[in-house]
């Protein structure tokens, strides 16, 4: 099993997708195109994350997912090689080939599997915390309270005082 050193993945183009069936193996198209960008084939993982998202109403059986190899001309087409080969289930990403069942090479993908699978769990959003309405004692003033004497206060006349003067 060799991978071909010589084939370089165009990861910009949209990839076409391929359904394989099962009474003789020539390909249909099942979706016209899927985009699978480099950080998407970092590990087998999310690629299988990645391409979990568009299956969800396929049909179960095996998929060919191809990049453009050569861009086609008016009068030829383009070339398509094959980026890698999955079986699909319930509309479930089942498996991921690792080589070609007529071929033996094995699929481009997997040299750009580089790290581990990423083990991410579903971060739950938490909700804001509410803030917590601290409420403030009612400081009740001091009434003032008026004096009241037993006495009733008089108030004193102001008398005006004229002073006449007789000349």
């Amino acid at each position: 099993m060799v991978i071909d050193e010589a084939i370089k993945v165009n990861f910009i183009r949209p990839m076409m997708v391929l359904k394989i069936r099962e009474t003789y193996k020539a390909p249909y198209h099942k979706n016209k195109y899927m985009n699978i960008r480099r950080p998407n084939a970092y590990s087998m993982l999310d690629l299988k994350r990645h391409i979990q998202q568009f299956t969800d109403n396929w049909s179960s059986g095996a998929y060919d997912i191809q990049f453009v190899l050569k861009d086609g001309t008016y009068m030829q087409p383009a070339v398509y090689s094959t980026f890698c080969r999955i079986d699909v289930l319930n509309g479930k990403v089942v498996k991921i080939w690792k080589a070609s069942p007529y071929t033996k090479k094995i699929y481009p993908c997997w040299k750009y599997f580089t790290r581990k699978p990423s083990k991410k769990k579903k971060v739950v959003k938490k909700k804001p915390a509410k803030k917590k309405v601290i409420k403030k004692k009612v400081v009740k003033k001091p009434v003032k309270k008026k004096i009241v004497s037993k006495k009733p206060v008089k108030k004193k006349k102001i008398i005006k005082k004229t002073t006449n003067k007789k000349k």
